[in-house]
């Protein structure tokens, strides 16, 4: 058996480096890293999609109602959206008003005029009539109006709409008042009207009349003279 030549030191050094892997432990923590970060995203929009989904029913339906300015049909709710509905306003066949037109004799002498109550094209809703004015039973504010056709001949007329209430005084206060002083010369008599109207703030309990000073010149027909309220 013939023996092996012994190697010179400066062989053994020229032999490569046997290579270990140590690339393993690096790479498994690059993974982790990196599915770690891929879970975040799906975790964030999961929870972006959860948001865009409570809020996208209440910009549909505002998209649907505004739209071409019309109403949209879809049903929806307050206690849905978190919406306090506004109070809805009173219809307008649910406000109080009164329309009232002269009666016979106009006055009992003091200068109050008389109202028909209970016949066509007069009516009540929400007032009371009695001792010749007309009572509120709901508080706000109501346009008042008289109209008065009278006779001018060289006297004084005055035409006024009365406020009696509890709160301010304990007499008649005047809201409204219309003052003529008209003589023709070559005329015995001349015919004039007088309208009153105004908004005012009344309370239950409040009454208003019409007034003149001088009743036996109320000239005209029940429909020429006539005396109301609404509800504002």
């Amino acid at each position: 058996m013939a023996a092996q030549p012994n190697q010179t030191p400066a062989a053994r050094r020229s032999r490569p480096p046997v290579s270990v892997r140590r690339d393993g432990p690096a790479l498994f923590i690059i993974y982790l890293l990196l599915a770690v970060a891929l879970l975040g995203v799906f975790i964030e929009a999961g929870f972006i999609w959860h948001l865009y989904s409570r809020s996208t029913p209440t910009s549909d339906v505002q998209i649907l109602e505004y739209s071409k300015g019309e109403k949209s049909s879809f049903p929806r709710s307050s206690h849905d959206f978190n919406e306090v509905s506004p109070a809805k306003p009173p219809k307008a066949e649910s406000k109080p008003a009164a329309f009232l037109q002269i009666a016979s004799p106009v006055s009992g002498g003091n200068g109050v005029l008389h109202w028909r109550a209970d016949s066509f094209p007069v009516f009540m809703r929400g007032l009371q009539y009695k001792n010749n004015s007309l009572y509120v039973q709901q508080d706000g504010y109501y346009y008042i109006f008289s109209k008065i056709s009278h006779m001018e001949n060289c006297s004084f007329f005055k035409h006024q709409v009365m406020q009696w209430t509890e709160r301010y005084s304990s007499k008649a206060i005047e809201l409204m008042q219309s003052s003529r002083f008209i003589c023709v010369p070559s005329k015995s008599q001349w015919r004039g009207n007088s309208y009153l109207g105004g908004v005012f703030q009344l309370f239950e309990g409040d009454s208003v009349f019409v007034k003149v000073n001088n009743s036996s010149l109320v000239y005209g027909e029940v429909y020429e003279n006539f005396f109301g309220a609404f509800m504002v």
